[in-house]
């Protein structure tokens, strides 16, 4: 366990019932960040405090996401890879390493690191792709190269699991885009048509009707689960609101 946020919640309630807990935070290789050529390596021990006040300018859709997380006290304790090995399909910080194109290295000891993309990461709820013996080392961030925008519904801005949320980025130099939506299914979705739909229509972005067809596709990727925070057409039409409102705001930052 690194800031025991989760792990703890998880022991308390028990869903975990381990026979020994060991803490990672004296590991000093897990620790900081570092730029390398136009992405940022994330040690595994960053935190979202980390990430707000020292990556804000070169990362800022993780910014934007790190804000929607919990209390300050939580924020300054709970690690990015925390969310991510713990299996939470409805990590704000999911939706913006998944847009973002991140990726999440992994490590055993006397093998090769090996990398998995961010938004492929958590496998099921309450599941990842981390095998045994592996432990999460980095993950590497591409730094953004145009507008970001978050949008999250919930029962609270912060303090609550997003019942939906959904990041869009913008490359201006490549024409194009890329979003993630969280929450929505058993793992993080990154809707490959309504990608290339940003693409296709990119002179047209700030047309109110491109966006409310780019919030169709992003729904129609979705296969979100009913609960007790939402039924499945609630957030299928919650999805796409939240993906015309983040595409709205992201064309307007042009």
């Amino acid at each position: 366990m690194a800031g025991g946020t989760g792990v703890l919640v998880e022991l308390n309630r028990g869903a975990l019932r381990p026979d020994t807990l060991i803490d990672l935070s004296a590991c000093a290789e897990l620790r900081g960040a570092r730029p390398e050529g136009d992405t940022v390596v994330l040690g595994a021990l960053s935190t979202y405090t980390d990430v707000l006040e020292r990556h804000g300018a070169t990362l800022p859709g993780l910014a934007q996401a790190a804000r929607t997380v919990a209390s300050r006290q939580i924020r300054n304790r709970a690690t990015l890879v925390g969310a991510l090995v713990l299996g939470d399909p409805s990590g704000d910080a999911l939706a913006a390493l998944g847009a973002a194109g991140a990726t999440v290295q992994v490590a055993r000891a006397g093998e090769p690191v090996r990398s998995v993309d961010a938004h492929a990461f958590v496998t099921a709820p309450g599941a990842c792709a981390l095998g045994p013996g592996e432990l999460v080392v980095s993950i590497t961030v591409p730094v953004a190269d145009g507008p970001v925008a978050y949008a999250k519904a919930g029962a609270r801005n912060a303090m609550a699991r997003a019942v939906a949320g959904v990041m869009v980025a913008l490359h201006p130099a490549a024409r194009g885009g890329s979003a993630c939506a969280v929450g929505v299914a058993p793992t993080a979705i990154r809707p490959e048509r309504a990608e290339a739909f940003l693409a296709d229509e990119w002179d047209r972005l700030a047309d109110p009707d491109a966006a409310r067809r780019f919030g169709a596709l992003v729904a129609g990727a979705t296969d979100p689960s009913p609960d007790a925070r939402g039924s499945r057409a609630y957030r299928l039409h919650v999805s796409s609101v939240l993906a015309r409102r983040a595409l709205t705001r992201a064309v307007a930052a042009l």
